[in-house]
Order: structure tokens, then sequence, then C-alpha cells
């Protein structure tokens, strides 16, 4: 296509011309978007909230610091709500899952697996802005179905936290209860060593500096066994995060001695879990914050597990997460750990020296001062423990509700996915708007000339007219009206061309008598005697073009000589109803005179065109034609040869125009060997027909041969086509009928009975007039 700039009616003139394809894609696409609406399954959304709160009551206060609470955290939470055991029980309270199953039962059955894991993809959590409220979401097919897993898992969430509250304040009573009695065993086992010793020594004098330094004594090795405590479950920790690293499965915690560690973290969903790593006591430094990490890390690592196998990628990421905080946390436990056994080592050090000062001291007063000292500490303990007994019953007893339900889940009748006005809406936009694309691009990958303006940009020549498309079956029937015989005629089709004859009111013809006139008006300056009509391609309409254009002529009262010299696929002397014999290959080959070959209104009226319609048409007697002849071997050295140039030369001479029916330019070269001796060349186009390279080619070759372009004519044109608005329709319309009938043609041209009298007069002399004298 040329390059030129596009305005707005340049644009207007393609969308109406590729109307089509823009009507087909919104169709398209709005009918794949109304398809695509109606056949969603709808999905309904609803979602229920849930608050959760820190320890608020005085006894949650005092014993925060005894027990750990893992409901602090947001996203541990939301990982448990969307747990495998959480939903087992939304299950069974929707009776998907029969009670007397077990929970072994369910996880052995893949049936009930995959339905409890195709409900947890329906659940999703969000925290609700930066507060401490758990949105609960859970988007179904069913709404009853979404709005009750929604209100189920809200309702088990605080369940098992209660559950989860109520027994970790019960196991933190037990055990401090069995401390207490503990510390009250040693109490009474102190005091009676003590006594035993008073009843053996009844009055032991101890110096005072001696009671100091054995103070500071026993003092020192309690600090010895805490420390050593310390290494110790250092070393256990350390021990098991080498364990973990060098294999895939979580082991339990290992305690030598249970009845004195405290049960610190036991992270439980269902069943019970406990995790390898359990933090220090210093559980607020990094120590605690990598604890707590790894905690979160391993439960969402369980709950994937239950869905999804070992080598699933996200699994296989978490499984790096792990061993990289595992990495850590041994780099801080070892670290932690040489600490420890440096202090362990100054501690002992200390130790003995304070040993080797006592060593002088009386056995009886280092005895008795270790047992006034032990005492001492134990009923210390012992009311410590008892304090903090009294107040884990009191958090026992006051169950405050740390999570409780802000928003129950409500019935969602309204689909989420599913807006038929809008799909619809956006599917015409889109179809629309791909339509417009598709017509742009159609148009701009169009390799044929479809526009005047194209012609001219792109070829460099002038367009000389423009012929709209003629309706053959509007001028057949007419023509069948006016002359019922020409049925059986072989070459109706061909005959009903002739527009300007049978149909002169048509705009067709009005299309060719404004081709005359242009033709005229070039040759002012430059006289035309003869002209080349000829074509890039077959089928492109240039006998039509051309016979229509020599009826104006005629008409106009031009003395018309039109050859056929196509000699190859003739089609002259069918539209005129003629005899194929005696033309141009009969003069090539010097068989007869060419004047012999002329044929007139007389033969026309033989052939069967009609007399009412040649007689009532005026001019007729202007035109002349010559056949192609028999079709010879050799068309082109036949046009080639100085016979043919001097017919030519000769028929210049006695016609006041000459115009030569060609065969096409890029097939043969009968064309370019004509064009060379003609004045002008005439190039028919029919739009669309060929690509602009073929039409810009057959330019270039009749230009190579010294031809003169006189420019194109542009035929079978719609009435889209920019540069043509259809005016030559609007004269049909407006100052005349195209379907005048012939019969009323013809009652006119009776009320010029003496100028029909004289024209028939003249018929029989037109062969005599037309031979050299």
């Amino acid at each position: 296509m040329a390059q030129y700039d596009l305005n707005l009616r340049d644009y207007q003139r393609i969308f109406r011309r590729r109307w089509k394809v823009i009507l087909f894609s919104t169709i398209l696409v709005a009918g794949f978007s109304f398809f695509f609406g109606k056949s969603r399954i709808p999905l309904y959304t609803t979602f229920s909230s849930v608050k959760i709160e820190e320890t608020s009551t005085v006894a949650g206060l005092l014993l925060q610091r005894l027990t750990y609470s893992r409901w602090d955290n947001i996203e541990t939470a939301e990982e448990l709500i969307r747990s495998f055991p959480v939903m087992e029980a939304v299950a069974r309270r929707m009776d998907i899952v029969d009670s007397t199953m077990t929970s072994m039962d369910v996880r052995n059955d893949p049936r009930l697996s995959r339905r409890i894991n195709n409900m947890i993809g329906k659940v999703s959590t969000e925290r609700s802005g930066r507060t401490n409220i758990i949105d609960i979401f859970v988007t179904s097919s069913d709404p009853r179905e979404a709005r009750d897993m929604a209100q189920y898992l809200a309702e088990e969430f605080v369940y098992r936290h209660k559950a989860q509250k109520a027994k970790q304040d019960r196991d933190t009573r037990v055990f401090i209860e069995r401390q207490v009695n503990h510390s009250d065993s040693l109490l009474q086992n102190a005091e009676l060593a003590l006594k035993w010793f008073r009843e053996q020594n009844p009055y032991p004098v101890v110096d005072e500096h001696v009671r100091i330094r054995m103070e500071e004594l026993i003092q020192l090795k309690e600090e010895e066994r805490i420390i050593e405590a310390d290494i110790k479950e250092l070393q256990i920790q350390l021990d098991q995060i080498d364990l973990r690293l060098g294999k895939p499965v979580i082991e339990p915690m290992m305690w030598s001695d249970t009845s004195s560690v405290p049960p610190r973290v036991v992270i439980s969903a269902g069943d019970t879990i406990t995790l390898t790593w359990i933090s220090t006591p210093q559980g607020d430094g990094p120590l605690g914050i990598l604890n707590n990490e790894l905690i979160q890390l391993e439960i969402q690592k369980r709950n994937m597990l239950e869905r999804y196998k070992p080598d699933y990628p996200l699994l296989v990421e978490l499984e790096k997460r792990i061993e990289r905080l595992l990495a850590d946390l041994r780099h801080e436990v070892r670290g932690n750990l040489d600490v420890y056994v440096m202090q362990m080592d100054s501690l002992q050090d200390y130790i003995n020296m304070k040993e080797s000062i006592l060593d002088k001291v009386p056995e009886t007063q280092r005895r008795y001062v270790q047992l006034v000292r032990t005492v001492d500490l134990r009923a210390e303990q012992y009311d410590f423990l008892s304090e903090k007994l009294l107040e884990a019953r009191i958090r026992e007893a006051d169950q405050a509700e740390e999570v409780v339900i802000v928003r129950p889940a409500m019935l969602s009748e309204k689909p989420i996915n599913i807006n038929m006005g809008r799909t619809l809406g956006v599917g015409i936009v889109i179809g629309l708007m791909l339509g417009l694309v598709l017509a742009l691009l159609f148009e701009t990958f169009d390799t044929s000339i479809g526009t005047i303006e194209d012609v001219e940009e792109y070829l460099q020549v002038p367009v000389l007219g423009v012929i709209p498309n003629i309706d053959i079956d509007s001028v057949i029937d007419r023509l069948l009206r006016s002359n019922p015989a020409m049925e059986e005629n072989p070459h109706l089709e061909s005959i009903a061309r002739l527009v300007v004859q049978f149909a002169p009111k048509d705009p067709v013809a009005e299309a060719y008598r404004t081709l005359r006139t242009t033709l005229q008006f070039r040759s002012i300056n430059r006289p035309i005697r003869t002209i080349v009509a000829t074509s890039a391609a077959l089928q492109e309409g240039k006998s039509t073009t051309l016979v229509n254009l020599a009826l104006t002529l005629a008409q106009d009262g031009v003395k018309i000589l039109l050859v056929g010299c196509n000699l190859r696929r003739p089609t002259i002397y069918k539209t005129f109803g003629l005899e194929q014999e005696n033309g141009v290959t009969d003069i090539v080959l010097g068989r007869m005179d060419w004047h012999d070959t002329v044929k007139g209104v007389t033969d026309m009226l033989i052939g069967g065109l009609g007399m009412d319609s040649i007689l009532m048409t005026p001019g007729m007697e202007n035109l002349h034609i010559i056949t192609s002849g028999g079709i010879p071997p050799n068309p082109a050295e036949m046009l080639g040869s100085k016979r043919m140039k001097a017919f030519l030369d000769e028929a210049r001479e006695e016609y006041d125009l000459v115009l030569l029916d060609c065969p096409p330019v890029l097939p043969v070269t009968d064309s370019s060997i004509l064009a060379n001796r003609a004045d002008a060349t005439v190039l028919i186009y029919r739009t669309g027909k060929v690509p602009r390279a073929a039409l810009k080619r057959a330019k270039v070759q009749l230009e190579a041969v010294g031809a003169t372009v006189l420019g194109i004519v542009l035929n079978d044109l719609k009435a889209n086509i920019a540069g043509y608005s259809g005016s030559h329709y609007y004269y049909g319309r407006y100052y005349g009928s195209t379907d005048r009938r012939q019969d009323e043609i013809v009652g006119e041209g009776s009320r010029r009975k003496g100028t029909l009298l004289d024209r028939i007069k003249g018929l029989g002399g037109g062969r005599k007039r037309r031979r050299r004298g």
C-alpha cells in the first residue's frame, strides 16, 4: 500500500470496507464471552473473622513467663486454620466424614483425604490490616457449603485454642505441683539433716567469717550446678541440630530428667508434635527469634506434607530454608555453649580456691554452715514454687477468651465470578477493538491496490477513470425484456456487457462517458490517434472497458476503429455478436486487405444486437471493428511484423482514433510490442485482482519498451473505495431511472421516424465508403 497520511475519512473508508471482519470479530468474541459466562460454574464466597487477644487476666500476666503461647503469632494461626486436622474436624461436623472413623482411617482413605484437601484449597486466610483479626475466606460452588465451612472453621479454631490453652494451663499446674512436692521433700530432708546434726553437736560454734565464706562457697556451687545444667541442655540441643541436619526426619526431644525440665514448646494441631529445637531460657534474644521462626517453618512443612509429596518444589525450597535456619541455630548454640564452658572453667577455679581456704576450717563448722544454708535455700525454693502454684491454679480457673469470633459467616447468594452484563459488554468491546485492529492489519498487509490515492502514489500515473461494478444480471433482464429472442444467443452474457448500448442511463455508462471526456482532454496538447488497452493479468475487464469506451466515442461523433489484437483469447467478436474470421490474422498474413475485414453496423445487425437498439442509438455508424481472425501459433511474431505496422499506419490516417484490444502484459509480450508502436497505452486494473507488485511490474515493462503509459482505469470499483463517493449512482437516481424499459426507449425513437429512415438508407453504403477509392 502506498505510504501517505491517513485522515479520518481514510479510516472511515477502511472500516467500511472491512466491516465484515469487524462484525464477525465482534460477534465471535461476544458469543464466546456469552458462552463462557453461561458455562462457568458459579462461585460463592463468604468469610468469618476471629480476633486473637493477648493474655489479659492477672493470672495470665503472672504466668506468661512460665508458659509459651503460640497464638500470638498471626501467621502461625493462619497456617493452623488451613491445616489438615482442623479441616478434618470441620468435615466431621459437615457429615462428610463418619464420626466412627479415626484420624488414621481418614488419612488412609484416598477418597476422604482428597476431599479434605480439596476443602483446604477452598480456604484462604488474611490478616485484616494491621490488627490481630484474621479473616477466613471460603469459596465454593455451593453457597451453603461456603457459609458452613467458614463458620465451622472459626468455631473449630476457637475450640482448639481453648482446649490447647486449658491443657497448657493444666500441664503447667501439674508440673508446678510436682515441683512443689519435690521441693517440700527436699526441705524436710534438709531440716532433718540439720536437726540430726544439732543433736550430735549440741553447741556448734561458728565464726562469722567462716560462715560467710561457707555461704559464698555454697552459692558458687549452686551457680556451678545451674551452669552445668545449661551446658548439658545446650549440648543436647546441639546434638539434635546435628541429627536434624543429617537426617530428614523430626526427632523428639529426649530429656535426661523429665521431672526437673519443664515442657517448653509443644506444637499441636490435632496431634501433638514435638519439635527438635526448644529455645533456651533467654527466649527473647536472637536464639529465641530463630527458634520461633523454625517452629513456623516446621508447621508449614507438616501441613504441606499432608497435601504434597516430599519432592514438591515448594517443599524442597522450604526444606532448604529450614536447613539454613538450622545452620544459623547451630552457630548460635555453639557460641552460647562456648561461653558457658568458659564460665564453668572460671567458676571451678574460683571454687577450688575457696575450698583450699576452707580446708583449714574444722569439719564441724563447715558441715553446720552447709546444712543451715541448704535449709534456707530449700525454704526459699518452696515458698517461690508455692506462690507460682497458687497463680497456676488461678489461671486454670480463670479461662479468659483469647480467641473470639467477631464476625460470623453469612450466606452469600450472589456469585463472584458471573456478571453476564459485564462479561458480554467486555466481550463486545474486546471484539470490536479486535475487529478494528484486524481491519487495519488486513488493510496494511493487503498487497493489492484498491484506492485512487494508492494507484497514483504507487504507480506515479493519473487515474483516467473509475468504472463501477457492472450488474450483468440487471442488464441481461433489461435486454431480454426488449428482445426475448436474445435468450437463445450463445454470447448473451458478453453482449450484455455493452452497458453504454443497453443501459445508457446506468451509472456505469456515465462512468464510461467520463473516461471518454478525460481521454479527449488528454489529447488536446498531444494528439493521440492509436491507443493500446491492456492489463497486468487476465480477467481484469480490459475488453469490456474498451468496447464501451469505443461506443461512447462513436456516439460523440468520433470515427473509431476497434481492433481485436488479442490473438490468444479473443472476446470482442462475442460482445458484438460478430464472426471471428476475417480479422487481424488475415491482414498480417496478407490474405485480405484490411479494409475488407472492417465490420460495421450492418454486421452488428446481422450478429444479433437488435435493430431497435442499434438504430435508436446515435453515432453507431462511427464505430468500426476488426476482429482477431483465426488464432495463430505465433501471435507475438505476427503482431510485430511489418504488415501489422503498415496496417496501423494506414488505419490512423483514416480514423480519428484506433483502439487496440491486447492481451495482458505480464503473461505474454504481445502488448509490449504494440505499445511501442502506439501513441499511448492505457492500463486497465480491476481493484484487488492482482498484487501491487505485479501492476508495478507491468508498468515498468511497458515503459522499458518505450511505451507511453497515459494512465490507468480502475475497473469494477465498489462504492466504498476512497475517492469514489458514488456520484454516478446519485446521478442515476436523480436524473433518470436506470430501470426504464427498453420498449419505452423504442417508443421515443418511433416519434423520430425521419431521422431513423435517413439512417437506414445510409447503412447500405457503409462498406463502400470504408473501402479505399
